[in-house]
């Protein structure tokens, strides 16, 4: 038996309807990804937004501290 008798069928607009479908998708899981990484980034920031505005007023209050010792 020959298989190469059998003969494909034809695109339809279902098929296209299937691709639009999947670059959709697609399309959303970058827009998710990107989304959860400016994210990601942002909190990274603020966390050292506050390290840094701590690291500032304990130097602050150690220079007051001096300042009184000394003065």
């Amino acid at each position: 038996m020959h298989d190469d008798d059998n003969v494909p069928r034809s695109v339809n607009l279902a098929d296209f309807f299937v691709v639009a479908a999947e670059f959709f998708y697609n399309l959303t899981q970058t827009i998710e990804t990107l989304a959860s990484s400016l994210l990601e980034l942002s909190i990274y920031n603020a966390n050292r937004k506050v390290k840094v505005n701590r690291t500032w007023e304990q130097f602050v209050t150690d220079l007051e501290k001096m300042e009184d010792n000394n003065g």
